[in-house]
């Protein structure tokens, strides 16, 4: 870990999620009973801020919710888990994003999503001139102009601006990742951007003028590739684990990425840290509360064998 504690700006979706814990999926309509059930916070970047700070770094979350109880757990998830919320802003008349999330005993999970109306605000209230102090700023696609409003004041400042590229229209896709000079795609935006030609798609955003486009692929691994190498795919295997919950193992990956990358790791080296971190979030029940410590990653590497 760098001597400093860097401080990484997480800007977009922040949520409620309820967990319910079943054998498996109904095939139709019934009534089937709950084994566990669990509360905590949700939302993409809001959970990778979570898991930054788990990590040991710095780290604030920017995104709006509405102005209502669901608005008031999400706060208090966020500072529980030493998020800076400073840049947390609740809109009166707007509602918050809040989900029901069924995990079967395979860990594979169902997120039946109620986004909210907050998503919609407009960003003209972020504090973009402390973009400049921090190290680096990951955004997803669910809020287009605070994520937009932000990657495009890292890349001008010449700090890493990194995108979560989730399942979006293609249209948000395309902005956000025209701004951003790391693009993680997952395997569904990754389709959604190119269908049928992935490896097209990674090398479509590298000529948008990006530095590492890369799609993380679950037990499968990830691919990526880097500006200057583009004919070169670079392949990490998922990290072998005993699956318990695969709910924001996505989301652990890309704050653990950006952290790795503000302390100045190398790519492949924050691949395989990240890919750490997602493997023991995986072997875990629950969502961010299943991410790991930083010294639970590196041990975990020292005799972690591959898939």
């Amino acid at each position: 870990m760098s001597a400093t504690r860097e401080r990484i700006i997480c800007v977009g979706h922040a949520a409620l999620d309820r967990v319910y814990v079943v054998e498996s999926w109904p095939a139709g309509s019934g009534k089937i009973p709950v084994n566990r059930y669990d509360e905590g916070g949700g939302g993409m970047a809001a959970n990778a801020a979570a898991s930054i700070a788990r990590l040991g770094g710095g780290v604030a979350f920017w995104g709006p919710t509405g102005d209502d109880a669901v608005a008031r757990e999400i706060r208090a998830q966020l500072l529980a888990d030493d998020v800076s919320t400073d840049g947390l802003r609740a809109f009166a008349g707007r509602t918050s994003s809040h989900s029901a999330v069924i995990v079967d005993a395979r860990g594979e999970r169902l997120v039946v999503g109620y986004r909210g109306t907050a998503l919609q605000a407009p960003a003209d209230w972020l504090p973009l001139d402390q973009v400049e102090a921090a190290s680096a700023v990951l955004a997803d696609v669910r809020w287009p102009a605070g994520s937009e409003a932000a990657l495009v004041r890292a890349r001008k400042v010449g700090k890493p601006a990194i995108l979560d590229a989730e399942i979006a229209d293609i249209g948000i896709l395309k902005r956000l990742a025209g701004v951003a000079d790391h693009v993680l795609f997952s395997e569904r935006g990754l389709q959604a951007w190119s269908a049928g030609d992935p490896l097209g798609g990674l090398r479509d955003v590298i000529a948008l003028g990006a530095r590492v486009a890369a799609v993380t692929r679950g037990a499968v691994g990830v691919d990526w590739i880097e500006n200057g190498q583009a004919d070169r795919v670079v392949h990490l295997d998922a990290f072998r684990v005993n699956v318990v919950d695969t709910l924001a193992a996505g989301d652990v990956f890309h704050g653990a990425y950006a952290l790795a990358i503000a302390e100045g790791q190398a790519v492949a080296q924050a691949m395989r840290f990240a890919s750490a971190a997602a493997a023991i979030k995986c072997s875990r029940a629950g969502g961010r509360k299943g991410a790991p410590t930083r010294a639970e990653v590196e041990e975990f590497l020292l005799t972690a064998t591959v898939a």
